[in-house]
């Protein structure tokens, strides 16, 4: 067979032009978007728009009854994105709310509607997930449904023996959560507790002060005699029971009709005015996402979305 020789310089300048087609088409490769998920350039609007990859450390904090869903939510997200690090800090609404305000956190985190007091302005808030608050009690308290009056009664003082609403004849320990807690001032709304001015509605002095959510639950199921409130997406049925509000049990169906009332919103907070971060910008896109929203859902909450 003859050999086919190519001249040397016929091989220049096919070399020239294998560089400019693959100069050319080099931008047509995938990037990552903001929002977490991967984009090509001719997809998007108008076939020329590009984007950066992600990176820095995202700094949030605020309220412990967030922390499982925030912490499945922020694992996706940086598995998502590797050159992110999203750091939660969990020590309560009242801390996410004054460090949001200050600028120490780009994210802050309550779950509890913010104060119309003035004290608390300069927020804008994003709703996320609706969460219930479950009443609980230990494995061998006979106690199952509670009205709204009891509950007051139990924790202003004016109701101290478990005999008084249909248990044991036994002295009743009172659980709370701290002063600042979302979950507290969410249920203190709710059933009329701790009225400004009003030293009635005061929950009783003898109360117990748990400072997250799992402590709740740890006191409630290690005393037969204890009474507590905590987020139901974390409440595990194997250490403490949940008690009926006003005859309706706590599910995620009667959460998503309205009929068990005691409820509240988990929030996003930022800065009014102050633009964030591309990473913090794309978490807040994240967590409104179909994806984001059912990782919500798996949590046990409520999707807003």
């Amino acid at each position: 067979m003859k050999k086919i020789t190519v001249p040397r310089s016929w091989r220049i300048w096919l070399l020239v032009a294998v560089l400019i087609t693959a100069t050319l088409f080099a931008g047509y490769g995938e990037t990552v978007s903001p929002s977490g998920g991967n984009t090509s350039n001719n997809e998007s609007e108008g076939g020329n728009s590009t984007t950066e990859v992600l990176s820095g450390v995202v700094k949030t904090g605020g309220s412990t009854s967030v922390e499982k869903v925030m912490l499945a939510l922020i694992y996706q997200f940086q598995e998502d994105n590797g050159d992110v690090t999203v750091d939660y800090e969990g020590n309560g609404s009242g801390d996410g709310i004054v460090n949001t305000i200050s600028g120490l956190y780009e994210i802050g985190h309550s779950s509890r509607e913010l104060k119309t007091d003035g004290s608390e302005d300069g927020l804008d808030v994003t709703a996320y997930a609706i969460d219930g608050i479950a009443v609980v009690v230990n494995k061998d308290n006979g106690v199952d449904n509670l009205t709204k009056e009891q509950i007051f009664g139990i924790y202003t003082g004016e109701i101290t023996n478990w005999s008084e609403v249909g248990g044991n004849n036994a002295p009743i320990a009172v659980i709370t959560r701290e002063s600042g807690s979302g979950t507290r001032s969410a249920i203190a709304d709710i059933i009329g507790l701790e009225k400004k001015d009003d030293d009635s509605t005061k929950i009783i002095d003898t109360a117990s002060e748990a400072n997250n959510t799992g402590a709740v639950q740890t006191q409630v199921s290690v005393n037969p005699d204890a009474i507590g409130y905590m987020s139901f997406s974390d409440v595990d049925p194997a250490k403490v029971n949940t008690v009926n509000y006003e005859g309706v049990e706590i599910s995620e169906n009667s959460l998503k009709d309205g009929t068990y009332k005691l409820m509240r919103e988990f929030l996003l907070l930022t800065k009014t005015g102050s633009a964030l971060s591309p990473a913090a910008q794309a978490f807040m896109n994240f967590v409104m996402s179909d994806n984001g929203q059912q990782i919500v859902t798996d949590n046990k909450l409520l999707p807003i979305n």
